[in-house]
């Protein structure tokens, strides 16, 4: 099985975010400028921008912005990965070797290393945890209850 760690973060996370009010989703602090709903709305939309667009070359099939609901986000966060495991399970292991076009970025980002089917997918699944990293601090700064890690 490929990337088979790709879930684990989620298995405490999913739960963790059903216990939270919208409020807490939305909590933020003058010493930390996201929240929760900016953070799953970011790994959601990220995993949809570099799978969908720079992997695949297809649109975006999410379609979260500022007035997305924390349901909206939660959901839109499990159809994502939903979706992209799909991908994922479909792909022979010589296909992860396919050269994927990364766009040039403005602060000049570039990836570490050959940018591969392998590493866009492996991209997604480590920018995942670290954002998902930032939600005990955001919860801890706010006095909520932090996620179970």
């Amino acid at each position: 099985m490929l990337f088979p760690y790709r879930n684990d973060p989620r298995k405490t996370l999913i739960p963790y975010l059903n216990t939270l009010d919208e409020e807490l989703w939305l909590k933020k602090s003058d010493i930390y400028p996201n929240n929760v709903a900016w953070v799953i709305a970011h790994i959601s939309s990220s995993e949809d921008y570099w799978v969908n667009e720079i992997g695949l070359k297809k649109s975006c099939i999410l379609h979260l912005d500022d007035e997305s609901s924390p349901k909206e986000i939660l959901d839109s966060y499990i159809q994502i990965r939903n979706y992209t495991d799909n991908i994922l399970h479909t792909l022979e292991q010589s296909q992860l070797h396919k050269l994927v076009e990364v766009p040039k970025f403005s602060d000049g980002w570039i990836p570490p290393s050959v940018p591969t089917l392998s590493w866009l997918f492996h991209h997604v699944y480590t920018h995942e945890a670290y954002h998902v990293g930032q939600i005990p601090v955001i919860a801890h700064i706010n006095g909520f209850q932090k996620p179970l890690f």
